[in-house]
């Protein structure tokens, strides 16, 4: 099966809406609002803040990568890779393997230092593909607010 990788267009949004969805289904998050869909659209359409590399196989949309540059990488600048997903009836087809590939060639394009990225310590099949692909692995501690605790952490930080 032939795997189609390319940069997120305008023409996309359904495709993406769709994948969205659908990862955020399989990480048992609720679905998003209409409103949080639209905003993630805008930035994905301006090319604001973040990029997204969408596969399709036959036209089908399969998987996406969400990504964005970042600096200080070093003396540079890092592609830093948020999300991988990909339809559950797509995984082992190599879609996974395709976007790597494809934010691979941006990081080159970009004259990045590196490429970056984390999962979550419970995603065993996302740190199985990883090792299966040879991926150094890098430890870091990845710390988070919730938006829930944006006013108590901000409260906090002006007690320090």
């Amino acid at each position: 099966m032939d795997i189609e990788v390319r940069q997120f267009q305008p023409d996309d949004a359904d495709s993406f809406r769709m994948l969205h969805r659908a990862c955020l289904a399989h990480y048992r998050i609720a679905p998003a609002t209409r409103a949080q869909e639209d905003r993630v659209l805008a930035c994905l359409i301006a090319e604001r803040h973040i990029a997204c590399h969408l596969a399709f196989a036959d036209r089908d949309p399969v998987g996406f990568a969400t990504w964005g540059l970042s600096f200080p990488a070093g003396p540079g600048v890092s592609l830093v890779m948020k999300e991988l997903f990909v339809s559950s009836q797509a995984r082992r087809w190599g879609v996974g393997r395709a976007l790597l590939s494809a934010l691979v060639d941006v990081a080159r394009d970009e004259g990045c230092e590196r490429l970056d990225w984390a999962t979550d310590g419970n995603n065993a099949g996302a740190r199985l593909f990883y090792e299966s692909i040879g991926a150094p692995r890098h430890f870091k501690e990845n710390y988070r607010v919730p938006r829930e605790a944006f006013d108590a952490f901000q409260a906090d930080l002006g007690s320090g």
